[in-house]
């Protein structure tokens, strides 16, 4: 990855950190789940997952949200596009976006819980355009 998607990505995790108060996290993958760039909101002093602490990609929230994306994409061709994936748990409400057309970015985003998905997700999507 070069230095300008760098900058891309890290400004659009930057936006979506800043689009609402409950975004908890924003980050992308690529399409191995691993973590390209990412930020917590600035008051989540540690996060909820304990895992990743061997750097094991498949352990990770962010690996479980792409397999969840690549297991729908069989049924684009009668469905359409796949505009996003949301996983609601009792803690978090995780969010994956595809990126690329190429299906090798994809941005994930923890929201608080309870979350108002009605009003963020309207506005992540409103960012990536």
């Amino acid at each position: 990855m070069g230095q300008e998607e760098r900058d891309f990505l890290q400004k659009l995790c930057d936006s979506i950190l800043n689009s609402d108060k409950a975004v908890r996290f924003a980050g992308v993958i690529n399409n191995e789940g691993k973590l390209l760039i990412g930020r917590y909101r600035a008051d989540i002093p540690v996060p909820l997952i304990k895992a990743n602490t061997e750097g094991d990609t498949k352990a990770t929230s962010f690996y479980s949200a792409y397999q969840a994306l690549a297991i729908n994409k069989k049924f684009e061709p009668d469905l359409g596009q796949i505009r996003f994936q949301m996983t609601e748990f009792d803690k978090v409400t995780l969010v994956s976006v595809p990126l690329t057309a190429t299906n090798d970015r994809f941005l994930c985003i923890s929201v608080d819980a309870p979350t108002y998905h009605e009003r963020v997700i309207p506005k992540i999507l409103d960012i990536i355009g």
